[in-house]
């Protein structure tokens, strides 16, 4: 085997792991997160040979960049740290959710049944449903 064999990968440049599974969120987008979710996951592991847990990052990172489109707010990646997220708000406003922020949130959309688990058997990941 030649050393340019060993860098191909399983999926085609054309159709990489984040066009995949923006395709099939993009067929199930009148589903609700969960099971639009879910079925990505789903399609990314057995139809793609992903481990679950690349499926889900995958899968997440589709869906939110596809419910951001058009979006004036945007997370700003470069002032976020691993305990806080920086938001940022029509005319670069920022805002701050700390750890703490973000767990009142999660806590709140629990009590009121809004935080959803995607995948009940392994309680992972949760969402959040409007």
């Amino acid at each position: 085997m030649n050393s340019t064999a060993k860098n191909v990968t399983a999926i085609a440049p054309h159709q990489d792991a984040h066009n995949l599974a923006a395709a099939r969120l993009f067929r199930d987008r009148w589903e609700n997160r969960a099971n639009a979710l879910a079925n990505c996951i789903d399609h990314l592991v057995v139809d793609h040979d992903m481990t679950e847990e690349k499926a889900e990052l995958v899968a997440i990172q589709a869906y939110a960049d596809l419910e951001s489109t058009n979006q004036v707010a945007r997370i700003d990646t470069d002032a976020s740290t691993s305990h806080m997220v920086v938001l940022r708000t029509e005319g670069g406003r920022p805002v701050m959710f700390t750890v703490t922020d973000l767990m009142h949130i999660l806590e709140q959309a629990r009590q009121d049944d809004r935080a959803v688990v995607v995948d009940r058997d392994r309680r992972r990941p949760v969402v959040l449903e409007h």
